[in-house]
């Protein structure tokens, strides 16, 4: 009988171990998304050789992330620009709020000229 318990004690954390792995690959998944999308906003950036108003709610439209200019927003050609993007990702067990994950990229304008 004891060892029926002790079984179903060990299927509890089992479960939970497994819904933990989830959330892990859930997060993971996010960030290697967040990561693709960075690369094409910079290219992005990099050919149009300018950042404006048009382009950030272009960017927030069609990759649904928030994107943040942290330096050098309106540089000339062959300047850097930092950027900042972030997005939401929801999970189950790590956190009862969805996560936020967030990428510090850069480009330079006109590279692609």
């Amino acid at each position: 009988m004891s060892s029926k318990l002790g079984l179903i004690l060990s299927l509890i954390f089992v479960a939970l171990f497994f819904a933990f792995g989830v959330d892990l690959l859930a997060v993971q998944n996010g960030y290697t998304n967040l990561m693709y999308t960075a690369n094409d906003i910079a290219y992005t950036i990099a050919k149009n050789g300018k950042l404006d108003e048009a382009l950030i709610l272009g960017f927030k439209k069609q990759f649904k992330v928030d994107f943040e200019c942290v330096s050098n927003c309106a540089g000339a050609k062959g300047e850097l620009v930092v950027f900042i993007i972030s997005k939401d990702v929801e999970v189950a067990l790590i956190s009862n709020r969805p996560i936020t994950l967030s990428i510090k990229r850069s480009a330079i304008f006109g590279y692609y000229d």
